[in-house]
């Protein structure tokens, strides 16, 4: 019994305090937030991350900074702000307004940050 206790106790202490958990051979991430993003954009610029929001296409909020890459630039949008992509963001007309986990890596231009899509894939 005091074994099993033990255990458990090394279990919690080593899930709590990594950012990201190997399972099964895939690596477990914690999703970000576009506000964090935005408020961390030194610190993150360069670095893969996860996020999980709506694909606007086009139609981006006024408040959201264009950092003028291409004129194709897209965005996404979650509870905490938005933020511009470029790659594979998504199709225009068929994907607007749909959630997807996002993969990118954080890039800054114009003194704003946007994100270079690696993938993604639809939350159903």
């Amino acid at each position: 019994m005091r074994t099993i206790s033990v255990i458990g106790l090394v279990t919690i202490f080593l899930f709590s305090s990594c950012a990201s958990v190997k399972v099964s051979g895939e690596t477990r991430v914690r999703l970000m937030k576009i506000g964090t993003i935005e408020r961390n954009c030194e610190s993150l610029k360069g670095k893969k991350v996860v996020i999980r929001a709506k694909f606007m296409g086009w139609n981006c909020p006024k408040d959201c900074k264009n950092p003028g890459i291409t004129r194709s630039d897209t965005c996404f949008v979650d509870s905490t702000g938005c933020i511009y992509a470029e790659g594979l963001a998504g199709d225009l007309l068929t994907e607007r307004g749909k959630e997807y986990l996002v993969k990118a890596i954080v890039m800054k231009g114009k003194n704003t940050c946007y994100l270079k899509v690696l993938g993604k894939d639809e939350v159903r």
